[in-house]
């Protein structure tokens, strides 16, 4: 049985949510588990050629996007959080720091025989405490 659901969310890629959000809200109604959405962008690098603010922005900017998904897919009140750096770290991370026991993914399209599991997927479902569930395309 799922509390909490950790849905990972990369703005840039509808094959991130177009049929994982359905199934994560699915769940969530299911269990009556609270939804939440992360994002992981890349660690913003303070390189000396660079102004101080650099990157000032770049998480907000993302959480509107992945808000406007959200919206647009019919989970309005998903909450959203939005981690620098590694992408599977990040993941990772944030759900055994809170406490998620079931992660939506969704799977990307490749050649086999690596069809359809991402390096990110891959090292999700072998390194996450909980139950992983991925959503094919």
């Amino acid at each position: 049985m799922a509390t909490k659901i950790l849905f990972p969310v990369d703005h840039s890629d509808a094959q991130s949510w177009k049929k994982a959000l359905p199934v994560a809200l699915e769940q969530a109604k299911f269990y009556g588990a609270e939804l939440h959405a992360v994002s992981v962008i890349p660690e913003i690098i303070q390189l000396p050629n660079l102004p101080a603010n650099y990157g000032a922005g770049a998480k907000e900017h993302v959480a509107e996007k992945i808000r406007a998904i959200l919206a647009d897919g019919g989970a309005n009140d998903v909450p959203v959080h939005i981690e620098e750096g590694s992408v599977y770290r990040e993941i990772l991370k944030l759900a055994h720091k809170d406490g998620y026991d079931l992660i939506v993914m969704a799977s990307a399209k490749g050649d086999f025989p690596n069809y359809e599991i991402g390096p990110n997927l891959a090292r999700v479902v072998r390194n996450a405490h909980c139950t992983v569930m991925v959503v094919r395309d």
